[in-house]
């Protein structure tokens, strides 16, 4: 029997694994991405990992996809997770694998697997000290250094600053195994820190970051983290907060309030937007979708290879949103009966 596959819209990790040093490809963390995209919060023990191999490389860039994909496996099955900790004047080092197993199988198309299960309580049932973010953000990102730069400041945006020594952020983002590449900030900075914060001002968060000197050198970096927000041509939407959650009287807000909103709700506007759908209609989907996590992953998936045609060009579209509206109607029967294109 076929594994089924289980994806869900957000990934989770409790902050001590997404601050601990870990140096991946793009490719691995894509796969990381969409592995942790197999756990819901819910679960008690941590799932088996069912990824479709579509969904780890979109397109194909020459060479051999599968040895592509094998490759990344084999190195991610060697990754090992150092977290220390201190307790008064004793410290403490362990050692954690992330991945046990994997299996890449061309005739179904799947790649399958297990977490490696000691990293279940970094990754299982938080209540504390955890950073969430929604997959799809993930798979926008081109480079695996901006994929380490978003969860290590998803981790700090409660806090809206973050102060980190330039030693510690090269470790964090290239591995703590890594003593000779870009050591020097300037360096750091224009292979590193620049291309990642690019990404991540094309995702409309404007990030920005600030080198602290000691003398000459650069001995820290300071990172201001705005909350998120989401805006569509400079107008404001009202858009509904997750069903049962308020009173009725406060069923919508504004986007001016956008560090309120529900982050899923963040991620359909933005997705819609782009898919060139009316205020009226993105407002339309959302009081359909609620806070149901189902729901918001099935649209996700079904409308991801729709952007994905688009923004690369692989297909002209005379109207956009009609044709994504179009698509909506196949896939949620129950959601247009009153919504026009």
């Amino acid at each position: 029997m076929q594994p089924v596959v289980s994806e869900y819209p957000r990934a989770y990790q409790a902050n001590a694994l997404v601050r601990a040093p870990l140096k991946l490809t793009h490719v691995e963390a894509r796969i990381f991405a969409l592995a942790l995209g197999c756990i819901h919060q819910g679960q008690t023990e941590l799932p088996g990992i069912v990824i479709p191999l579509s969904r780890v490389l979109t397109q194909k860039k020459g060479g051999s996809v599968y040895e592509t994909i094998r490759d990344a496996c084999k190195s991610l099955m060697s990754k090992v997770v150092s977290i220390e900790s201190q307790m008064g004047k004793k410290k403490r080092f362990t050692a954690y694998s992330i991945i046990s197993y994997i299996d890449i199988n061309e005739g179904t198309g799947l790649l399958t697997g297990n977490f490696a299960p000691e990293i279940k309580p970094f990754l299982l049932q938080l209540a504390e000290q955890y950073t969430h973010v929604e997959i799809e953000t993930l798979l926008t990102l081109r480079s695996a250094h901006a994929h380490r730069l978003y969860w290590l400041l998803k981790s700090w945006d409660d806090v809206g600053q973050w102060e980190v020594p330039f030693d510690k952020l090269r470790k964090q983002v290239l591995g703590d195994d890594n003593d000779v590449t870009y050591t020097l900030f300037y360096d750091f900075k224009r292979y590193v820190l620049e291309p990642a914060i690019r990404e991540l001002h094309a995702l409309d968060w404007l990030v920005a970051y600030e080198p602290l000197k000691e003398g000459k050198k650069v001995s820290a970096v300071r990172f201001t983290i705005p909350k998120p927000h989401s805006q569509l041509g400079g107008k404001e939407l009202a858009l509904p907060v997750a069903a049962g959650k308020t009173k009725p009287a406060d069923k919508q807000m504004s986007l001016a309030l956008a560090a309120e909103l529900p982050t899923l709700q963040q991620r359909i506007v933005t997705r819609l937007q782009k898919l060139k759908l009316t205020l009226a209609q993105i407002e339309h989907v959302l009081e359909f979708m609620g806070d149901d996590e189902g729901k918001i992953a099935k649209l996700m998936k079904v409308t991801h290879p729709l952007l994905r045609d688009y923004e690369a060009g692989n297909k002209v579209f005379d109207n956009l949103g009609g044709a994504t509206v179009n698509l909506l109607k196949t896939e949620f029967p129950s959601l247009y009966p009153s919504l026009k294109p």
